[in-house]
Formats: C-alpha cells, sequence, structure tokens
C-alpha cells in the first residue's frame, strides 16, 4: 500500500508537470473585443491596430490575439448583428480550448451595453476577462445611470479580474465607485509604434498647425476656431483641422472668420493620412473639454511636434506643462490663442518641446512597451476564470 500510495503521487506529480509544460509551450491565447474593427475611426480602434501589429512581432510570437468587433462599422442598425456573431465567436472558441483570457475595450453609453452583455457570457463560461477603460465621459455616464443598470455595471467591474485604465484620474475613478476593485486596477497609458524620423527642416519652418479629432464643441473645436482667427494677422502659419463630426459646421465657421486659404477642413482621413499630416506638422493642437488619454497627443509625441491640449483625464500624467507641451484651460479661446502664438512665433520653443516629448514617447508610451504590460497581464490570468 505504501508503494501504491508513492506511486499515486509520482504519477500525480508527473501529469501536473506535463500539464504545466503543455501550457508553457501552448501559446497564450486572447480574445479581444474592439469595436468597430481594424481600421476604425474612434480611438479605441486606433490603440487596437497599434497592439495587433506588436503583437506580431518575434518576441510575442507566443501570445494568439483573436480581435472580434462588437459595434461593427456602418449603421447602428447593424450592430446587434455583429454583437450575435461575437457571443458566438467565443461560445464556440471556448468550447474548443482555444481561448484563455477576454480583453473587454469598455467604452460610454452603447459600448457599456454591449460590454456587460460580453462580460456576462464570459463569467457563463468561466472565462477571466479584463476591463480596459477608454471614454473620457466614462465618469459622467456611470454616475448617471440608476437602479439595476447601475448595479450591473457595477458588477461587471467586481467580476473582473483585472481593470486596465489610462491614469491617475481614471483609477482614483473607479476605486471612488467601487473600492473593492482598488487593487487589481491597473494603469496602462495609450502608445503608439516609434514614428520616422522627421526632416529637422520641418520644425523650423513656418508654423503646421494639426488638430485631429471629431469635430465638434466638446474637443473645443469652436475656441479653436477662434482662438485662430485672432492671430489672422501672423505671418507664417497654416493649419490642418481633421476628422469626422461636424465637418460642414466647421467648414462654415472658417469660412466666416475669413480664414479659407489658411485653414483646411479635409474631414475624416484613413491612417496612411494620418501619418503624413503627423510627419508634416510642428504643432499637435487639441482644446478638448473632457478626454481619457487621446490617441492623436501621443502620435504627435512620438513625431516630435509641440503639443498643445488641455489638463484633462489622463493627459497631466504624460504632459508636463513648459516641458513636454503647453496647458490651456477647457474652452480659453485667448489662452489657447496666446498658446499657439508663442509657438508660431518660437521655433526654439517648438524644438524643445518636440525633442522632450519623442524622448517620452520611446521611454513610456512606445507600442511595445505597452504590449509587454497587457501580455504580462493577461499570462498572470489564465486559469482564473475556473477558480
Amino acid at each position: 500500500m505504501t508503494m501504491l500510495a508513492s506511486q499515486i503521487r509520482t504519477d500525480t506529480a508527473r501529469a501536473g508537470e506535463t500539464r504545466s509544460n503543455e501550457r508553457a509551450v501552448r501559446p497564450l491565447q486572447v480574445v479581444i473585443f474592439t469595436p468597430l474593427g481594424a481600421g476604425g475611426q474612434g480611438g479605441v480602434d486606433r490603440m487596437m491596430d497599434e497592439l495587433r501589429g506588436a503583437l506580431r512581432i518575434e518576441c510575442f510570437a507566443n501570445t494568439k490575439a483573436n480581435f472580434i468587433t462588437t459595434r461593427g462599422p456602418g449603421s447602428i442598425l447593424l450592430s446587434p448583428v455583429f454583437l450575435a456573431v461575437a457571443i458566438v465567436r467565443l461560445v464556440l472558441l471556448r468550447l474548443l480550448g482555444r481561448v484563455d483570457v477576454v480583453h473587454i475595450n469598455l467604452s460610454a453609453h452603447g459600448s457599456t451595453y454591449r460590454k456587460l452583455i460580453l462580460a456576462r457570457i464570459s463569467r457563463i463560461c468561466r472565462l477571466p476577462y479584463t476591463l480596459h477603460l477608454h471614454s473620457g465621459q466614462f465618469e459622467e455616464f456611470w454616475d448617471s445611470r440608476k437602479g439595476i443598470l447601475k448595479n450591473e455595471i457595477d458588477l461587471m467591474f467586481r467580476k473582473s479580474h483585472r481593470i486596465v485604465v489610462l491614469g491617475n484620474h481614471w483609477q482614483r475613478m473607479v476605486s471612488d465607485r467601487v473600492p473593492d476593485c482598488s487593487g487589481k486596477i491597473v494603469i496602462v497609458p495609450n502608445a503608439t509604434r516609434k514614428a520616422t524620423s522627421k526632416n529637422p527642416g520641418i520644425i523650423s519652418e513656418a508654423a503646421n498647425v494639426l488638430f485631429l479629432g471629431r469635430l465638434g464643441p466638446e474637443k473645443g473645436v469652436p475656441q479653436l476656431v477662434s482662438a485662430l482667427a485672432s492671430l489672422s494677422a501672423k505671418p507664417g502659419w497654416r493649419a490642418t483641422l481633421a476628422g469626422d463630426g461636424a465637418v460642414k459646421d466647421t467648414r462654415a465657421a472658417v469660412e466666416r472668420a475669413g480664414l479659407g486659404d489658411r485653414i483646411s477642413v479635409p474631414g475624416w482621413v484613413d491612417s496612411a493620412k494620418v501619418e503624413a499630416l503627423l510627419h508634416d506638422a510642428n504643432i499637435l493642437v487639441l482644446p478638448s473639454l473632457s478626454e481619457n488619454l487621446p490617441m492623436s497627443v501621443i502620435e504627435a509625441l512620438a513625431h516630435g511636434a509641440a503639443v498643445i491640449c488641455t489638463p484633462v483625464g489622463a493627459l497631466p500624467d504624460i504632459i508636463e506643462h513648459e516641458k513636454t507641451g503647453l496647458f490651456v484651460e477647457p474652452g480659453d479661446a485667448e489662452g489657447l490663442a496666446s498658446a499657439l502664438g508663442r509657438l508660431i512665433e518660437d521655433p526654439g520653443l517648438r524644438r524643445r518641446l518636440g525633442e522632450a516629448g519623442r524622448s517620452l514617447h520611446r521611454s513610456r508610451l512606445d507600442i511595445e512597451v505597452c504590449a509587454e504590460r497587457l501580455v504580462a497581464i493577461w499570462t498572470e490570468l489564465v486559469g482564473a476564470g475556473e477558480r
């Protein structure tokens, strides 16, 4: 009997070791829910496109990411179809043993309603999931929900295994509302790939001001047009306001200000055009009233453009006033005009801020650094849903 018991213990240990070895060899399999899919217009999809590219490099060969669209491009009326397909795909992958961890990108409003369903399906499937919070309006949205819906949102956070936020403001926001989640909140800033080297002459050339984002009041576009109009007498600058949203209204405001020959409003532009605009710009301006951590600012830092933005959301975590960018208060058109005027007139200041921003990007905001941290989080969670 003693020998039999000893043999059982030996066989059990060997079986455990075999399972451990199999897990070590088998790729980490992650389902990542993203709203519109590859090439999507929003910041979440741009960030996920960067992550998708990073996970293809050799050092992440043992991580297999399956990106699944939840809202889909085009009409919102098709959203239920994309959501249903996403649910079916998740369940099938679970039945086939081809998913270890679920990564849920979360924004406000419709995104939250879809993710409540996907988080519950993940729990039913006994799959651990991370919540990755993106929206700059989530705080107000969460606080405005009542009753059952508020309780469901709270439960989605409590049942998550990790909560990824983009900065200190959002860490405090989640901790204040679900204090028992404080220990599983992780700050991982948005990130982008390194930019191709900019011609040094671009920084010293006439000021080329770029806005990238959804055109409208929430991004401070009326104040931006007003600020640029007040600088119309200054020579040596031009501007591009690129993005979807209130394109016609913005064009009309530019024409009323008499700036049609100096300000271009192309509307939404694809990723190749964004890259070209960033390469040619030496000033990036984003005077938003609210933000989380906008991709356009991080992209501008990578390209060595001087940044003007507002101290909202997680931006104070990466931008230091007068060192890696210039802050203006939300809604302050005069302050915005002053900051723009300084950079238009002072190529040396543009150069100093741009070089500091590029250095910051290399050290903290490179997509490979972000991917390493996310893979580490996912790896920790393998098997957690079954415990």
